[in-house]
Order: structure tokens, then sequence, then C-alpha cells
């Protein structure tokens, strides 16, 4: 059966527009049809039965691709499974999500890669798709193969990590790395964690003890020199290789203007910053405590807005969350650069910033590109998903402008509690979210049974703007 959402206000990058949104009956936007009329304009389109949906007063967006997550399935999943982790991500208005490979095992074959699918399946709200990693071989030979084998299953994408983090996964040489770009240039995009292991390896151990209890022995652990030599080392790659180069959650304000130089000298580089290095900065840490601790670290403010600005001038491609659930920290945890990193966030991609917009930070169409059409582009899932127009996946999250919502249990869907944003609170609802035409969530409540299923990317993925030329 066909579903019309009458009556709401929709949203894309260009502005608003007052429309009924019609959903075809194999869960594809059929069209936007303008209001007016006796009937309210969308249900004079056809004769086929259709579902009416009031969304008087409210706005219509498309559902938020985050691409960047941590759902811990396999291996992990006391922290966070593929149920829980997409439950919070369709709350939250994200009907697509990008895991990450760091996982036990790791996905760093193409066996690996068929068995978290085979895991994960029939256990999603949202449509997902999944990384690869490429991790250090006995040779170049065997990193190639099993690069070539990922893509092949599907891969969304090849993770490196460069520094140290969850899973501790060696990434290969910059020599293999080279190689592997120059081989894969065309195929896929490589997203790259940029802090240098040998960088953090040998200042870790140089901190004072006196230290060990504070922020600051944190970020003397993790010298801002490591991310500023990773993020020029992986553009290199980029301009050298010609290979699509992602950077992942960018915390430093010397990224954003190596970045906006490498994409000035026309270099295929997108990159993503994420919502604690948007609203938080270094100085919150007393407050919030071993919850704030991610990789790479939260800094100053004046990396803070030079984020923002990285955003709003295009710079910075679009925000992800590095949603990354672990068990609670204890502020005796000893010292500051042990134990977990990362804190849960899918949930909270698009009401913070609907909410940063209602104040006047940005506007909803910069909402719609940075959570929705810029990282479905990067991706190569662009147009049938971060798009609202006809043809594509009815991913469509509905946002009540005047609804406050706040970060507490009987709202929280992650397994893990672990946010620096507990107890926060804004506007701008997710009153419902749709996959594919369905309804997945109302009112902060899954439903239905989980249809999420596995997207992969288009062909010309590794071109610059993901859609295929």
């Amino acid at each position: 059966m066909r579903t019309i959402l009458r009556g709401g206000t929709v949203w894309d990058e260009s502005g608003a527009a007052d429309a009924d949104v019609v959903i075809d009956a194999a869960g594809r936007i059929e069209a936007l049809v303008p209001r007016g009329g006796q009937d309210g304009g969308a249900a004079r389109e056809g004769g086929a039965p259709a579902q009416v949906i009031d969304v008087s007063g409210l706005w219509v967006l498309p559902g938020a691709v985050d691409a960047h997550v941590h759902f811990r399935d396999p291996g992990l999943t006391a922290k966070e499974d593929f149920l829980t982790g997409s439950a919070a991500a369709a709350v939250g208005g994200v009907t697509t999500v990008l895991d990450m490979p760091n996982t036990l095992p790791p996905v760093n074959t193409a066996a690996a890669f068929a068995a978290k699918l085979q895991a994960v399946a029939g256990r999603a709200y949202t449509d997902f798709g999944l990384f690869g990693a490429a991790t250090a071989w006995e040779s170049i030979d065997d990193l190639i193969a099993h690069v070539d084998g990922l893509i092949e299953q599907g891969a969304v994408g090849i993770k490196v990590l460069l520094g140290p983090t969850t899973g501790n996964l060696s990434a290969p040489s910059w020599g293999e790395l080279y190689q592997l770009l120059a081989l894969h240039a065309e195929r896929t995009v490589f997203v790259f964690h940029c802090e240098d292991r040998s960088v953090i390896e040998v200042a870790t151990p140089r901190v004072p003890r006196a230290l060990a209890a504070e922020y600051r022995g944190l970020l003397a652990a993790r010298p801002r020199f490591g991310e500023i030599l990773a993020t020029a080392g992986v553009l290199e790659l980029a301009g050298a290789t010609g290979a699509r180069v992602h950077v992942a959650h960018v915390a430093l304000a010397e990224a954003v203007g190596l970045i906006a130089r490498a994409k000035g000298q026309g270099w295929p580089v997108t990159a993503e910053t994420c919502p604690q290095y948007l609203f938080l900065c270094q100085d919150d840490y007393e407050a919030i405590g071993p919850v704030m601790k991610v990789l790479p670290p939260i800094r100053s403010a004046r990396d803070r807005d030079e984020l923002v600005q990285g955003l709003r001038s295009g710079a910075i491609d679009l925000v992800a969350t590095d949603h990354a659930p672990h068990e609670p920290p204890t502020k005796s945890e000893q010292p500051v650069w042990e134990g977990s990193f990362g804190m849960a966030g899918v949930q909270l991609l698009l009401p913070l910033l609907v909410d940063l917009a209602l104040r006047g930070g940005c506007s909803i169409p910069d909402v719609v590109r940075w959570t929705s059409a810029a990282p479905a582009r990067a991706f190569g899932l662009y147009p049938a998903k971060g798009a609202l127009r006809p043809g594509s996946d009815a991913d469509l999250v509905v946002i009540d402008p005047h609804r406050a919502w706040c970060v507490a249990d009987d709202w929280w869907k992650s397994k893990s509690r672990n946010t620096a944003f507990w107890g926060r609170s804004g506007r701008g609802f997710p009153a419902m979210t749709f996959l594919r035409g369905r309804l997945v969530q109302v009112d902060g409540r899954v439903c239905g049974p989980p249809r999420g299923r596995l997207v992969r990317p288009r062909a010309g993925a590794g071109k610059t703007d993901g859609e295929a030329k």
C-alpha cells in the first residue's frame, strides 16, 4: 500500500517546501506534491489505496546516514549489539549506519566479513554498511588479496587505524599503503584514523606521573604532532595515488587547514567531525570526567571553533558520531591515558544538530547536508540514501521542532550510558522514523520487526562525489 505524509514541511539541502510525500508500495519516494486543493494535494496522485499520516506542523527530513559507528558485533556485545545499536539509531532519526571493523574477530578478511554479515543479518532496525580493515600482514601481496576480498564482499569502505585504539589493530606500513591505494584508486574509499602510533608510543611513557589523573596527561600522551603528521600523510596518499581518502573524526584546527589545502589542489578527499568535538572542549573534563575520553582527544576551544568553521566552509564534509559504547568508566581509573575510550552517540546525531539549528548555530539545510546527503555521497550510497526525491529510498525522519528531548533512561536505547551528553536537553524531537517506507520508530519506541539490510556502494564509489560517472 502507498503511504502519504500529509501537511508537513519538507527539508533538503536547498531549503524547505510545503509538500506531501508520496511513498510507493516498494518503499521508495514516488512524488513530492505541493500542498493545496480540496484533499491536501498528495491524495489526488493516482487511484491506488493509500494510508495517510498527518504530519501537520512537523518537518520531514531525509533519514540520517551515520558514517561511523561501532556496534561491537560480533565479539564485544556486552557493550552493544546490532539490535540495541540500531534501535538507538532509529529512535534518533538515523536510517543507515556504517559499522567499523575493529570487532572480535576484526573484519580484515573476506571470511570475517561474511561471518559478521551472517551474525548481524535480521538484527538491525536500520540499513547498514560494513567496513573492512586494512591491517598488517606478512606480505604486501597478502594485504592486497585480503582487501580485494573485502571489496568483492561489498565492504562500504576500508578502514586503516594508524594509531592504537580499541582492538589495537596494526596498520600496514606507509609503503604498503601507497601501493595498496594506487592499486585501488577507483574501487573503494579508504577511511583513516589519523594518529601516528610511534608518536604516541614514545610520548606516553614520558608523561609525568603527576599528570596521571589529569586530562592534561591524556593530551600529553597523544600529542597534536601525531595527528598532524598522520593527517598530512594520508592526504598526500590521496594526492599521490588518486585514491579516495576519508579522514575520520577530525579533532584539530591544523587538520582543517590541511584538508582545505588538499581539496584546493583537487585531491579526492572527504572528512568528518563528530558532535563531541563540536560541542565540547578540554575545559569540560573537570565537570564531565572520564566519560569524555575519546580518540582522538577533545582539545581546546580554538580547535572546536575551527571545526565549526570547517563545516561551514566545506573543508569538513559531514558529521558522524563515532558511536563507541563501553562499560561505564570511573574517576578512579589511572592513569588517564589508559582504559576505554569513546562515547555512545548515534541516537544524538540529529537531535543535537537540529537543536543547534533551532538556536541559530546553523541551518536545517546544513543539518541535512552534514548528516544525510554528504555521507551518502562520500560512500557511494547517494541518491538511494541521503536524498528526498523521487526514486530514493523512503528513509525519512519526522521532526517535531517544538517538542523537547532529554538524554535520560526513558528515551535512551543503547546498552551503554557512556555519553558526555547525559542529562542534556534540547528541541527538535524525532517523532517518527521510516525505513524504506515502513515505520521503525514512533515517539521514541521502535516498532515492527528489524528489517535493516546490507547496503553496498554504487559503482564508482571511489569517485570524489560518491556517484557513479
